[in-house]
């Protein structure tokens, strides 16, 4: 590695260490473009992107070190730790068990298989509990509704018994549907999380196969930026 290069790396690492990702951004992202084949630079600039929550970013840097060394269990491990934070919990999964087969003694990565079987367990028990749950709840208002009607109103405007249990199953059958929808939303929203930012590729300067000059750089974008805490870190091999 060329002197600039480990000095601007040291450079990323230090500020990552100062809880500064965004200023370690740019010393990675200058280094790449002196050394663009180097997959732990990439490595590095994905961890600190989704420090800043640039999901986007942080992924194709973490599919660009796989490319670049497709031996390197830490490049999966990383691609895994983008989609677990995006929420793309099967997908995360996937490249955690890619990065085991390359590296089979690791703890971390067994602990992250782990964590992440958990929390697709999980998603899927709420996928089939919330429809029920909402549909409950859609028949519980509308047991209110009648209830309501026939005892509080003067002259009830449902008397008819039949009337009153097709609005409760009206509403119901709302409820659950109404939960199919919060869930497509929620997916969508969390998608949207991968998508990427608005002029990605002048943004980036600089990829696996192109070597614009240093003075061709430009500001990271600031999109869905922010701090989230909770990531599990992987320990082995250098960066």
């Amino acid at each position: 590695m060329k002197p600039e290069v480990e000095e601007l790396k040291k450079q990323g690492n230090e500020s990552m260490k100062e809880g500064k990702p965004a200023e370690a951004v740019f010393h990675y992202t200058h280094a790449i473009k002196i050394d663009p084949k180097n997959h732990i630079l990439y490595s590095n600039r994905s961890s600190a992107f989704l420090k800043i929550e640039q999901y986007y970013l942080a992924l194709q840097d973490a599919i660009t070190t796989t490319k670049l060394e497709p031996t390197w269990p830490k490049g999966y491990f990383r691609k895994g730790e983008v989609e677990f934070q995006a929420g793309d919990y099967p997908a995360a999964l996937k490249s955690y068990k890619h990065a085991f087969v390359l590296d089979t003694s690791d703890e971390g990565i067994k602990q992250a298989m782990s964590k992440t079987t958990k929390e697709i367990n999980k998603q899927l028990k709420v996928e089939r509990q919330q429809p029920l749950t909402f549909a409950g709840i859609g028949g519980a208002i509308g047991i209110i509704i009648v209830t309501a009607d026939q005892y509080l109103a003067n002259q009830p405007s449902i008397p008819h018994w039949i009337f009153q249990i097709i609005l409760i199953a009206i509403l119901a059958v709302i409820g659950f549907f109404a939960s199919k929808l919060y869930r497509y939303m929620l997916s969508m929203q969390q998608s949207s999380l991968l998508d990427p930012p608005p002029d990605i590729l002048s943004d980036l300067g600089g990829t696996p196969d192109s070597n614009p000059g240093p003075d061709s750089e430009k500001e990271i974008p600031q999109h869905r930026t922010g701090q989230k805490g909770g990531r599990q870190r992987y320990k082995k091999g250098k960066s």
